[in-house]
């Protein structure tokens, strides 16, 4: 006999307005790897996802990549160096998942509101030109970073 939950489509709750930000989603998963190109060769051949931007910050190399056939949800691979205008994060990463990145309305706002509510932020917010986002950095309560970015015309 199969188990209910196996066979049970997922019912979700009504969603709510009790967030921080009404319109708060997933953006991206940021995956740090030791092997920049072969990652994206991975990703890209094995998965069918599409390499949208590359570039660079210092000795770090940066890249986002899509699904096949979804525009709402990326992978951001970083390998090498970490700016020295960053902070370490809480535990050194050399590979594995680096952070979740959530999009908001605007950073400034949502750092502010945050802190008020005892958030650690770990980087104050900055833009990214070559991807059109202005970013900010939090940490929960065990050190594991969270991105939060927004259009950097909205701010």
């Amino acid at each position: 006999m199969q188990n209910p939950i196996d066979t049970t489509p997922l019912e979700m709750p009504q969603k709510t307005s009790d967030g921080i930000n009404e319109k708060m989603r997933a953006a991206h998963v940021g995956l740090r790897t030791p092997d920049y190109e072969g990652t994206i060769r991975w990703y890209t051949e094995k998965l069918g996802f599409r390499l949208l931007q590359q570039w660079t910050v210092g000795d770090l190399q940066l890249a986002f990549l899509a699904p096949a056939n979804d525009d709402a949800f990326w992978l951001e691979v970083l390998s090498g160096g970490i700016p020295n205008t960053q902070p370490a994060p809480s535990h050194l990463i050399s590979s594995g998942f680096q952070h979740l990145c959530l999009e908001v309305d605007n950073v400034e706002e949502t750092l502010a509101v945050l802190r008020t509510r005892g958030v650690e932020v770990v980087r104050e917010s900055f833009n990214v030109p070559a991807i059109g986002k202005r970013c900010g950095f939090i940490a929960d309560l065990y050190g594991n970073v969270i991105e939060l970015v927004s259009t950097i015309e909205a701010n």
